[in-house]
């Protein structure tokens, strides 16, 4: 009767249960906290970091709001008590102590150069959330959008450079140099093996890019750009364009949309080079 019974008990189990998924995650980046945000619903959200609301506001508005904060500090840790660890690849050694403490696994992400490196980083996150599916969806919004782009390239590519008013720009090896070449354009700062690179005024003014491209919103983040820049403001008048700064940063689904959105910038320009 006994052997009867469990094996009755057996039959009911599923064959292959599915490990629970975790529920009170914590991530300490803001660069996971975007992609978080995207994998989970808030109900499974610990905490993500101060950063997380400005990063979604550019985003997707609202989809930090009610979720508590934290400011990636060892001590949030033993705060929140989560069961999953998102962070980037910079952890302190001292956090991985303590999540072994609390028992939680720590998945540490790796900063993205390339589109490869969004895709698998998307696929690392969405297994160690329990959500594969949803990350699977991500990479093909991705993917489909870089393809687009890839099928409409400009006969002439825009010459471009990030630049902020700062003595540095991002080189060829940067992630923002990736989402240039997607949206067709030449990024005249990139040079091989470089991450970033000087360039100040003097030599935009002699390299003559056919756009300035900045983070921000409404207004060029140009260091005193009344007096010293004056003359930038002149020269790339209607050729400054805005870029949101975290998909740039970040390696984001979002980031594919971000050169979208670049190119879309680039076709409207004024015909002819800047003045």
């Amino acid at each position: 009767m006994g052997s009867a019974f469990a094996a009755l008990v057996l039959l009911a189990l599923p064959a292959h249960a599915a490990p629970a998924k975790p529920v009170r995650i914590l991530s300490m980046n803001q660069c996971t906290d975007l992609l978080l945000l995207q994998l989970v619903p808030k109900s499974r959200i610990a905490g993500v970091t101060y950063l997380a609301r400005d990063g979604s506001a550019a985003l997707f508005p609202g989809a930090a709001d009610g979720i508590a904060i934290n400011y990636g500090t060892p001590e949030d840790i033993i705060r929140f008590r989560p069961d999953l660890i998102l962070t980037g690849d910079f952890s302190l050694a001292v956090t991985r102590r303590l999540a072994h403490e609390v028992g939680a696994p720590l998945v540490e992400v790796k900063s993205a150069r390339t589109f490869d490196d969004v895709r698998t980083t998307l696929r690392q996150v969405g297994a160690a959330v329990g959500e594969p599916a949803r990350a699977e969806a991500l990479v093909r919004e991705l993917d489909a959008r870089l393809a687009q782009l890839a099928s409409q390239a400009p006969k002439r590519p825009n010459r471009i450079v990030v630049w902020d008013g700062g003595a540095t720009v991002p080189g060829s090896d940067t992630f923002a140099d990736r989402i240039i070449r997607a949206a067709g354009a030449v990024n005249i700062a990139a040079q091989p093996g470089g991450l970033y690179t000087g360039f100040d005024v003097e030599r935009l003014l002699e390299a003559r890019p056919d756009a300035l491209v900045y983070a921000g919103g409404a207004k060029p983040l140009l260091q005193n750009d009344e007096a010293r820049h004056r003359v930038v403001r002149r020269v790339f008048e209607g050729r400054r364009l805005a870029y949101p700064e975290v998909a740039f940063n970040c390696g984001l689904p979002q980031s594919a949309k971000a050169a979208v959105d670049l190119r879309r910038q680039l076709d409207a320009l004024p015909n002819g080079a800047a003045r």
